[in-house]
Order: structure tokens, then C-alpha cells, then sequence
């Protein structure tokens, strides 16, 4: 009986508007899915998206100033520093670095033939084994990827292009600002203070492999917080002065810099954004 009370109440509502509840059970107002929304909360919404939308503005007094004349390329950038780091490092394919995964087999042939007639519950351990087993050989692939193979500045000083590569060659590109960047030592502990961080030689040339920490690093899309990435010692540090600002966390001040209008960049270039005429 109550069901068809409030039923028919609701039947019998104006399309427009809002009608007190008559049942008296709900002491609040009914409103019709047509009746507008509430103004109050699209206000405060619309106030919110304004404050999402504003840029960034970065106070900062940590800027470096360099003594010369900066030329930037084409596209606007100015490489800082080149590497191959696969042909200066050994990669390990053999044993005992690859103790893990030679088990695998074992452990495949251990679950499929069950030799010490182990129940399904403990058998199935093997299976689990075989799994995770070259886990650790992928942690070390993905770690091999964080060094640098080319490291440019930005036009406007505040952000850098890194280059990377995997073991099958595939090239991955990430950007990070200069603020991200935190020195390390040799044997990879923080420096006390950045500023006073000395890692280049009289030439100009890193002392050491330089590990540096990134408080944020984008790799394939994925956020990232606390990422160590190095430079080997093997590579050219072409610009000493711009390499140890950005390393130690330093804005670069771009406003004395020309522009290399040569046409000297490879036509589809993967890293470019531009082509010649007509191809």
C-alpha cells in the first residue's frame, strides 16, 4: 500500500520545479531530472578547473649565467653531452651472472615430470619458480637503459633532452628540468652541498662514472620519482660550463645565444620534427 502511495505522489509531480515529498516519509525536496543543477557546485567547480589551468610559475634564483655565446641548432637545442655506452661497458651473459635463469629448465622439467611424486600443492612450486626466475635478468636489462647516450639543452635554459637506448637498439626520448637534477658522489651517496660537487677534470671531462638523481623522470609515459641515471666517463662533455650548471640543478640563461641555420640534420630523422621540401 505505501509503494503505491508514493508512486502515485511521484506520477503526479509537475515536470518542472521541485515538490515537497506529500508521503511525509523524506522531509527534503523531490527534484525532477530535468531541473537545472545546482549553481553553488558548478561555481566552485568551474573556479577549481581555473586554478588547475594556470601555468606554473618557477621562482627560482638558482640560474647560470655562461661566458660565451650559446649556439643553438635548428629545432632549438645544444647538445651538452654524447655517449655510446654499450661499447664502453661489458654486459653479462654468462655465468655466474646468469645462475638464475639456469634454472629455469630444471624447474620446467621438475613441475611437467614430477620425478619425487610431490603433491600438486608443493609441485606447483616448481611452476612459480619457472616464472620469476628471469626477473632479476630483467631488472638488470632495464637498469642498463639508464645511461645516457645524448643529453641537450633546451631553448629557454630550464629543461634538458635525454637520449636513451635499449640493448635491441630502440631509442627512447625523455625531458626533464634542470631542478630535478641531485650530483652524486663516486660511490653514489649525496654530496652535502651540490654546489660545491666536483666531478669535471681540468679538460673538462667527467672523473668518474657521474650518477645523478632525478626527484622526476618520465620514461615511456610512466611517472617516475627518485630515478638514478648515469654518465660514463667515456663520453665527450661538449659544453663543460652548461653540463656541471645543469648536473648541480641550475637554470641556464639562454638570452645570448645564436641559431645554426645549416641545413645539416638527416631528411625523417627519428629525434626531429621536420623534413626537407617535398619529401
Amino acid at each position: 500500500m505505501l509503494s503505491k502511495i508514493i508512486s502515485r505522489n511521484l506520477v503526479n509531480l509537475p515536470k518542472f520545479g521541485a515538490v515537497k515529498n506529500s508521503v511525509g516519509l523524506v522531509n527534503q525536496y523531490t527534484r525532477n531530472i530535468n531541473h537545472i543543477r545546482n549553481m553553488v557546485d558548478e561555481k566552485l567547480k568551474y573556479q577549481a578547473e581555473e586554478l588547475t589551468n594556470l601555468p606554473i610559475v618557477e621562482q627560482t634564483t638558482r640560474v647560470y649565467k655562461p661566458s660565451y655565446t650559446l649556439e643553438f641548432n635548428r629545432v632549438g637545442e645544444v647538445l651538452v653531452y654524447s655517449c655510446d655506452p654499450f661499447q664502453h661497458m661489458t654486459i653479462y651473459f654468462k655465468y655466474p651472472y646468469v645462475l638464475y635463469e639456469s634454472f629455469m629448465p630444471m624447474t620446467l622439467f621438475m613441475f611437467l615430470m614430477n620425478p619425487l611424486e610431490l603433491a600438486w600443492q608443493y609441485n606447483y612450486i616448481n611452476l612459480l619458480l619457472f616464472n620469476v626466475l628471469w626477473i632479476p635478468r630483467l631488472w638488470y636489462f632495464q637498469g642498463l637503459q639508464r645511461r645516457i647516450v645524448k643529453m641537450s639543452l633546451l631553448r629557454g635554459g630550464k629543461a634538458v633532452k635525454f637520449e636513451l637506448h635499449s640493448l635491441s637498439g630502440d631509442r627512447n626520448f625523455s625531458w626533464v628540468e634542470n631542478y630535478n637534477f641531485h650530483p652524486l658522489t663516486e660511490d653514489q651517496t649525496n654530496f652535502d652541498d651540490r654546489d660545491n660537487a666536483d666531478f669535471l677534470a681540468e679538460e673538462g671531462q667527467l672523473k668518474y662514472d657521474l650518477a645523478t638523481q632525478l626527484d622526476d623522470f618520465t620514461e615511456y609515459s610512466v611517472n617516475q620519482q627518485d630515478i638514478v641515471v648515469y654518465f660514463l666517463k667515456q663520453g665527450t662533455v661538449h659544453h663543460p660550463e652548461l653540463f656541471e650548471a645543469i648536473t648541480k640543478g641550475y637554470n641556464v640563461d639562454t638570452s645570448d645565444f645564436v641559431i645554426n641555420t645549416a641545413h645539416n640534420l638527416r631528411a625523417r630523422e627519428g629525434s626531429t620534427n621536420y623534413g626537407k621540401k617535398g619529401i
